[in-house]
């Protein structure tokens, strides 16, 4: 592993990290994120740490929601 989880040179990691410690809603920060000005890469990762920052339960239902959903679609 590589340093610490420290102070960071990165305003969107930061203002993400606030809003998921804050209890923003998982959509309002996924909205702050497709508004910034950030190369696609980046938001995906800011997705990423978003989705990572949340309640590991509420992850795993997510999922299980989603393939349930894809499934009954057809779609996979």
């Amino acid at each position: 592993m590589r340093g610490s989880a420290g102070p960071t040179l990165d305003p969107g990691q930061e203002q993400v990290e606030a809003m998921m410690h804050q209890g923003v809603s998982f959509s309002a920060v996924e909205d702050a994120i497709d508004a910034a000005q950030l190369p696609g890469r980046h938001k995906a990762a800011l997705w990423l740490l978003a989705w990572s920052l949340r309640d590991q339960a509420q992850q795993c239902l997510d999922a299980r929601l989603l393939l349930a959903e894809v499934r009954s679609d057809g779609s996979a």
